[in-house]
């Protein structure tokens, strides 16, 4: 038994036993599927949970390292809302350093602004880029 779970204990826990408990439970079909299905997204949820906030403060990092400072919306919260409201505000602004370098025809900034791009895709792979299709072949 945790005594003081992390929300990701917590997730993969309820994931553990929809999968131990409950399916072995049901019969094969539609509810099997739900089951399956809402077991990756409580896996999913889990590992966003343990690495949402310091993924957006590197990506955050990362994006000011080429473009600039970020404001902050309410200093320097940790409050998930606010690291959020934050992590928009640097998208917006990679979005527009991309354009920019574009219009100026700066390959250079154009590709490291390209792989900062591919480096922010690799956290969201990590939530969604493993889910399966659960039931469907």
């Amino acid at each position: 038994m945790l005594s003081r779970p992390t929300t990701e204990q917590i997730l993969r826990k309820i994931a553990q036993e929809l999968t131990e408990t409950v399916l072995p439970a049901l019969p094969e079909g539609q509810a099997a599927v739900a089951v399956g299905m809402m077991t990756q997204l409580l896996n999913g949820c889990a590992v966003r949970a343990a690495h949402e906030i310091a993924w957006a403060h590197e990506e955050i990092a990362a994006i000011e390292a080429l473009v600039g400072p970020v404001p902050a919306a309410h200093g320097d919260s940790l409050h998930l809302e606010d690291v959020l409201q934050r992590y928009s505000a640097a998208g917006q602004a990679l979005a527009d350093a991309v354009d920019a370098a574009y219009a100026a025809g700066d390959t250079a900034r154009v590709e490291a602004l390209r792989r900062l791009l591919e480096a922010r895709n690799e956290h969201e792979m990590a939530i969604v880029g493993a889910l399966d299709l659960v039931g469907r072949g």
